[in-house]
């Protein structure tokens, strides 16, 4: 680290109500048992609700999906955090995606399946679809994790099998309905790390993070690590959240994320993938405030950086400052794909969001493919309440005149519009977002290129997008004014992927660049 640099980070509690906490409401609600059917609250699945909004207090608005795995039900409960007791109840479609314990759990029955491969090289990993759910004769369904089986040495060629484990009956289906892979292709090289490795040694879900250079504070900000990050439960996680982040003591970002992350391949197969699983990278450094948090004393190494191996000495968020600016990078695991996700602070006040793409061994990734990423915006310029956004369009003038956008709308990245700015309406003081080089433009799975909303606490992602996992951001498309109001910009980039014919973006992270004006 730079000598005349600091960089430290504390663990901060987060506002909201703990898993036992959510437990105890169900238990006290007077229909939430009753809905899922229910008698043992302790055999429900919860997590940690936060509160939702701005500077949540005691009484702020919660969002949460209990869920039962036996039934394979799941209700959602919206409330506020001093009386989650008395939430409204709705019946919920969202399905979890396995957790650590169930793939341990499958994999134990797997392995005890007479149908287990032989051989010291067989790996049990993580594939897509997650989940391979089987539907009773009288509409009831049974939660099915997916696991692959990677067998390098198979005389007869067949790499890769995907199957399903039914956890109650203590069952294994070889070939699963729905299931759509090539089992003898062997796409990528790194071998998968299998379902035993992952393990979660706790840790803070959030830190602060302050950048001084001498007396001068450069950046005071929360991340949440992926493992936590909004949206879940109902959602699937943001990657790397940030929140609250200031600038020189100026309010800048309430928060950034990536909600939405899809995959859709040009024979039809589509996949929303996971944003908060957390796997394994390289980062060498100090642990200041427990597992999961690494100050390094030299640059982090994701798979994009060490593409031969999926194994690491790490699993959580690394920090790395290079002299000019703050880089803060996770690791992400899909099945068998991999995502950084990267933040870089500059010194000057410059943010880049970053967004990159990779493979361990698997059967599918060979076909052509393009990835989406969503990243949502929340722009706090100077406190909320008081931003306006506009576009700056190619005119062939010096200096561009901006274009105030008044109601909420989208836009694509297309000529004559070169860049946008969100600024506050009284200071002038904002950020403009310069897309990326390899940032694409949408096709008509990806939508759009850019959402310019007005914030509302529960418009975390798209709720549930479909069949095809198509991004529905558009439902928050209502007309809405953007004139001197809390401004949110969703943003996506597209990457386009073709195995076999490599372009000169593939590597490369995507992701825009926000200046400071």
């Amino acid at each position: 680290m730079s000598d005349d640099v600091r960089v430290t980070i504390e663990a901060v509690p987060r506002a909201g109500l703990t898993a036992q906490q959510l437990r105890q409401a169900v238990a006290e609600h007077p229909d939430a048992l009753a809905a899922l059917e229910v008698a043992d609250p302790d055999r429900l699945t919860v997590a940690f609700a936060p509160g939702l909004g701005h500077d949540p207090g005691e009484n702020a608005p919660f969002h949460a999906t209990v869920f039962d795995p036996v039934g394979n039900r799941a209700v959602e409960l919206r409330g506020t955090l001093d009386r989650p007791e008395r939430a409204e109840l709705r019946p919920s479609a969202y399905r979890p995606q396995p957790s650590r314990e169930e793939l341990a759990a499958a994999a134990e029955i797997l392995r005890a399946d007479p149908g287990f491969p032989a051989g010291e090289d067989v790996v049990v990993y993580r594939p897509m679809p997650p989940l391979a759910d089987l539907e009773n004769p009288d509409g009831t369904t049974v939660r099915r994790p997916t696991l692959g089986v990677y067998t390098p040495g198979e005389p007869t060629g067949l790499r890769h099998r995907v199957v399903a484990v039914d956890l109650v009956n203590r069952a294994v289906d070889w070939t699963p309905s729905g299931i759509n892979v090539r089992m003898h292709h062997d796409c990528e090289h790194s071998v998968p790390e299998g379902v035993d490795a992952l393990t979660d040694h706790g840790g803070p879900d959030q830190v602060r993070v302050r950048v001084h250079r001498g007396s001068t504070e450069l950046w005071n900000l929360l991340v949440v690590r992926p493992r936590a990050s909004a949206p879940q439960n109902p959602g699937v996680g943001g990657g790397v959240e940030l929140r609250d982040v200031r600038y020189r003591g100026r309010l800048v970002l309430r928060q950034a994320h990536v909600p939405v992350l899809n995959v859709e391949y040009e024979e039809g197969t589509t996949f929303r993938d996971d944003a908060s699983f957390e796997t394994r990278f390289n980062a060498t450094g100090t642990d200041p405030v427990g597992w999961g948090w690494r100050l390094c004393d030299s640059p982090p190494r994701t798979i994009l950086e060490r593409p031969s191996t999926d194994a690491g000495n790490f699993q959580g968020v690394a920090f790395h400052y290079d002299g000019e600016q703050l880089r803060i990078v996770s690791e992400l695991a899909a099945g068998w794909y991999r995502y950084a996700s990267d933040w870089r602070l500059a010194d000057n006040g410059d943010i880049s969001p970053r967004f990159g793409f990779a493979a361990t061994a698997n059967p599918m990734t060979c076909m052509v493919h393009r990835h989406h990423a969503y990243w949502r915006l929340d722009f706090d310029i100077e406190g909320a309440g008081n931003d306006v956004v506009e576009q700056i369009d190619d005119t062939g003038s010096i200096i561009p005149e901006p274009v105030p956008i008044i109601r909420e709308t989208s836009r694509k990245r297309l000529h004559p519009a070169l860049y946008w700015q969100v600024r506050d309406k009284s200071s002038g003081r904002g950020y403009q977002i310069h897309p990326g080089e390899f940032d694409g433009t949408a096709d008509a799975y990806g939508v759009s290129d850019l959402w310019f909303l007005r914030h509302h606490p529960r418009e975390l992602d798209d709720g549930n997008p479909g069949p095809r996992d198509r991004a529905a951001l558009n439902r928050f498309l209502n007309g809405e004014s953007l004139d001197g109001t809390n401004v949110v910009v969703w943003y996506a980039g597209h990457y386009y992927h073709d195995q076999a014919h490599p372009q000169p973006h593939q590597g490369e992270l995507i992701g825009p660049r926000l200046v400071l004006i």
